[in-house]
């Protein structure tokens, strides 16, 4: 994009110079509107010629990707956490819960930065919080974890289909407390594509304030640096965190643009999905989809359910987009394109894939 408006400054001061030494070495002379009428004419042809040169050879993605960025396998592998000790789960022994950090292994923290794309080496981290008196048991977990890596095997054969450089791992540390405050839930409406809804107020504040509460109960100050020390840990070019809430309750994503905590975004996930947070009242349910669609969230898609299809570009958006959420089973989705786009598998600038047909 950037480009491409060098290149129309380059066309009208080009003109400028052009009329201009036409007027200093006419023989006549020109009147100063004859100047710039014909400076408008060449920079009128010059828009036009850089229109038709931007649709016939569309912009390469001007985004840094990863030097280590490898094509997506499909291969979901578990990211290390060095300096990081934990005590193995029973029922999946790869996984490990959370004992205590080295803080004299960890490097300095990498300089903080937004997740404007998917891309590279990708870690997906969980923090696991009991509520109502229940902790989540280590099959639950261990259950959960199952679900991320189908995620991240779904995400992985979506990034493929769109030729993006992804590859998923989950962390080897996972992360686990018991939530003992109660708080009132206070009801207020948002605006969503088919209108109103009800929804609980300032549940981004509460999930912040819990994440604080649950570092500090780890041993960190808060979740600022918990988040810091432990990304610090981890070789991959982005870090995803998890909260999974033991109970029902609606699942949100919490951006590093909306976050009040510097460094701070996670997708909050619910064990069930209900209209407001409630206790459960069945088991857990870690669905791979809620995964998908909260972390595409996280990276700028938006949610493209109760919206007729024909209000977007033709062949943009079908049924089957993950961010639509019109079926229920992970294996009839599928990544469209304005989703691709809107998480940074594709150029917004480049047309053809705007122009493609919708296969």
């Amino acid at each position: 994009m950037r480009r491409f408006f060098r290149h129309r400054l380059a066309v009208w001061l080009l003109g400028l110079i052009v009329a201009g030494l036409g007027a200093i070495f006419s023989d006549e002379g020109r009147e100063p509107l004859v100047v710039i009428v014909e400076l408008l004419v060449f920079a009128l042809f010059g828009e036009i010629v850089t229109q038709v040169v931007r649709l016939r050879r569309p912009e390469t993605i001007s985004r840094p990707i990863p030097l280590n960025a490898k094509p997506a396998d499909g291969a979901i592998g578990t990211a290390k956490l060095r300096g990081v000790s934990g005590e193995p789960n029973p029922n999946d022994q790869r996984f490990q819960r959370f004992v205590s950090v080295d803080e004299q292994t960890i490097r300095a923290p990498r300089e903080t930065r937004e997740l404007p794309a998917l891309w590279g080496r990708a870690a997906i981290v969980s923090l696991f919080v009991g509520r109502d008196g229940k902790w989540w048991s280590d099959k639950e977990i261990a259950e959960a974890h199952k679900s991320i890596e189908r995620a991240g095997r779904w995400i992985e054969r979506e990034a493929s289909r769109w030729n993006a450089p992804v590859n998923i791992e989950v962390g080897e540390i996972y992360f686990e407390t018991m939530e003992e405050k109660h708080e009132d839930v206070e009801i207020g409406f948002v605006s969503e594509p088919d209108g109103d809804a009800p929804l609980e107020r300032h549940a981004g504040t509460k999930a912040l304030v819990e994440f604080s509460r649950a570092a500090a109960r780890l041993g960190f100050i808060d979740a600022s640096d918990l988040t810091t020390k432990i990304e610090a840990t981890i070789d991959a070019d982005v870090c995803v965190w998890l909260l999974h809430e033991r109970r029902g309750g609606r699942s949100f994503a919490l951006p590093r643009d909306e976050s009040s905590l510097p460094g701070v975004a996670l997708a909050v996930c619910y064990a069930r999905e209900a209209n407001f947070p409630e206790p459960l009242k069945r088991s857990p349910f870690a669905d791979p989809i809620t995964f998908v669609h909260e972390i595409f969230h996280l990276f700028g898609a938006t949610d493209k359910y109760g919206v007729s299809l024909s209000e977007y570009p033709p062949k943009m958006v079908t049924p089957r987009d993950v961010m639509r959420l019109d079926y229920e089973s992970l294996d009839r989705l599928r990544v469209d394109r304005l989703t691709a786009m809107e998480i940074g598998w594709v150029d917004f600038n480049d047309s053809r894939y705007w122009l493609a047909d919708g296969s």
